[in-house]
């Protein structure tokens, strides 16, 4: 999946979540650029509870994470329609659909989104 970030709410979420990862680093900098993203979103899908650490093992090709490669393929379609979802309605709208969804759709799509939003806030020299 290839998507180009054109929705002005998701570059508003964008630049917000640069702000947050710049932040996260001035308090953890010790913290990898992935890592602080993936722990803002955390903060952000999760609330303030603590939630399980899952590593993101994938190729490029495919964002999602390897431990829901042997997954059915309903579970894999709501992580993916939740990625998808980003990018038509925004972080915010998603996070707020991925929060009714059962655990294991909800940790695939925090570590799929960090995988995914990590390379464009990379590639676009915010972090």
């Amino acid at each position: 999946m290839d998507f180009k970030f054109e929705h002005s709410i998701l570059e508003q979420d964008m630049e917000r979540l640069s702000l947050e990862v710049a932040e996260h680093k001035k308090i953890s900098p010790e913290k990898a650029d992935q890592e602080a993203v993936k722990s803002v979103l955390e903060k952000r899908i999760y609330g303030e509870k603590p939630a399980l650490k899952t590593q993101i093992v994938g190729d490029n090709d495919n964002l999602l994470p390897g431990y829901l490669k042997t997954e059915s393929a309903e579970i894999k379609l709501a992580v993916e329609e939740l990625i998808d979802l980003v990018f038509h309605k925004g972080l915010d709208a998603a996070i707020k659909e991925a929060r009714q969804k059962e655990p294991l759709v909800l940790d695939g799509f925090h570590d799929s989104l960090t995988a995914k939003l990590y390379g464009e806030l990379k590639s676009r020299g915010k972090i």
